[in-house]
């Protein structure tokens, strides 16, 4: 028996709660949904990229396919613990995803260049079950589509590490509540930090992506949502967000960028002429400099605030630990996305 999921197919909606929703939702749910095993689990994800940003700036475009690869870990991990290397793709609205797991240091040594089943070899997990499981046939198999996705867009480097504190909850299994059976699971994904693995000095200092009491809810479901669901989001009046944590993240990566550019322009500009030629000729034109991506009006109000101070220590650890294995030290300027600019001076 398979000690975690390793291939998902379903249908995967989120919402952005404000804490007033948020509340009305855990209500809804008292009585029909319960908190998982876990309980609050601390999800760190680091996404890997090309040089160029290439795979979540075509993501942002929306397009009919997308696939993302991630390094996955449920807290901050040993050595020895399990961590998931997974690729995420999505298709005409359903979320596929295919993962492996294996232990922290064999993924190190896996997205550091060495063949997936030498790195399990070198590097078994502690429990015999689970240690086969990653070399299973299955397991296997799955790494081979990964390593496709590498050889497809490489060079891949770390490019993104993203943090939250989730609660999932599952049904309790009452018939006479009236739950149908579509394997609904519901989770929510507060206190969202980032850090940039592109960036050094301050602007590689974690920010938080969501406004003080916000969290993002995901609803995810083999098929429809159950009627009492559907009504209880209907009663707090939460839609559907197009909200990817990897691209705010990146949205406001650019965003600062872009400011920190505007800052250093003005602190030149002394009001003569010659000053202002100056500046321009220290920023090209606009197709060479970041551009600040206008935000939906769901966003226009969440500046990318510094995490509190242990978020910004443990964000920290984790990409120092997440990242050891796929380390680029090359600093790289950030690239404007292609659709910053489209429809009228909106995002795409």
């Amino acid at each position: 028996m398979a000690t975690f999921t390793d291939v998902f197919e379903r249908k995967e909606i989120k919402y952005r709660l404000s804490a007033r929703q948020h509340a009305a939702m855990l209500a809804s749910l008292a009585g029909i949904m319960v908190p998982d095993e876990f309980g609050c689990t601390d999800v760190v994800s680091l996404y890997f990229d090309t040089p160029e940003r290439t795979l979540i700036d075509r993501s942002l475009e929306k397009p009919l396919y997308k696939e993302k690869l991630r390094l996955r870990s449920y807290g901050m991990p040993r050595e020895s613990d399990r961590v998931f290397v997974e690729i995420k793709k999505k298709y005409d609205g359903i979320v596929y995803k295919r993962r492996v797991g294996m232990s922290y240091a064999a993924a190190r040594a896996y997205l550091g260049g060495m063949p997936y089943g030498m790195a399990c070899a070198q590097h078994p997990l502690p429990d015999p079950v689970m240690a086969a499981e990653s070399l299973s046939d299955r397991s296997v198999q799955i790494a081979r589509e990964i390593d496709r996705f590498m050889l497809q867009h490489r060079p891949l480097r770390a490019s993104m590490l993203v943090a939250c504190k989730r609660t999932a909850y599952v049904s309790i299994d009452a018939p006479e509540l009236g739950c149908e059976a579509n394997g609904l699971r519901v989770t929510f994904d507060a206190d969202i930090a980032y850090r940039d693995q592109f960036a050094s000095g301050p602007s590689a200092a974690p920010r938080l992506l969501l406004r003080e009491g916000e969290v993002v809810m995901e609803a995810k479901s083999s098929g429809p949502f159950p009627r009492w669901f559907a009504q209880a989001l209907a009663a707090c009046h939460a839609y559907p967000s197009s909200f990817s944590k990897y691209g705010e993240a990146y949205r406001a990566c650019a965003a600062g960028e872009h400011d920190s550019a505007l800052t250093s322009a003005e602190a030149r500009v002394d009001g003569g002429r010659a000053a202002v030629g100056e500046a321009s000729r220290a920023h090209p034109p606009a197709q060479r400099r970041p551009v600040r991506p206008t935000p939906s009006p769901a966003h226009a109000a969440s500046p990318a605030r510094p995490a509190p101070r242990a978020a910004q220590s443990a964000l920290e650890e984790a990409g120092e630990c997440l990242s050891a294995g796929a380390r680029d030290t090359r600093h790289r300027r950030f690239r404007a996305p292609n659709h910053a600019m489209k429809k009228g001076n909106r995002c795409a």
